[in-house]
């Protein structure tokens, strides 16, 4: 399942990019992967996946137990999307978030995106 990005009826969908490059400017480090299709004969891109993980997160990453724990939960609302998590613990025994994606449906690829994003931009 696509969701419409930029479609006036679908202006929180519209406006995720622009909220996105916010958390890249004000927490310089920031990582955001996107995935997004565009369908042949429409003009507007469909939302399928972005990833983030913040700087600090990334730094702190070194400092925790090497166990990443993966957990998705629904965002429920006006579309059935998936939010996907993954957290370690931190030297005082605390969850220390370290990524987060928005997926329109959770899959294989999208959960492989995910780990990959992960690998690539915190574990390293």
């Amino acid at each position: 399942m696509a969701i419409p990005l930029l479609k006036e009826r679908h202006k929180s969908f519209a406006d995720l990019p622009r909220y996105m490059a916010a958390l890249q400017q004000f927490n310089p480090g920031t990582v955001i992967e996107w995935k997004l299709e565009r369908i042949p004969g429409k003009p507007e891109y469909t939302f399928n996946y972005v990833f983030w993980a913040f700087k600090p997160a990334i730094d702190g990453f070194s400092h925790c137990r090497p166990v990443i724990s993966i957990d998705d939960t629904h965002v429920y609302g006006k579309y059935n999307i998936k939010l996907l998590i993954a957290v370690a613990v931190d030297a005082n025994g605390q969850i220390f978030p370290l990524a987060f994606a928005i997926c329109a449906n959770e899959s294989q690829e999208t959960w492989i995106l995910f780990l990959n994003h992960l690998k690539e931009h915190v574990v390293k």
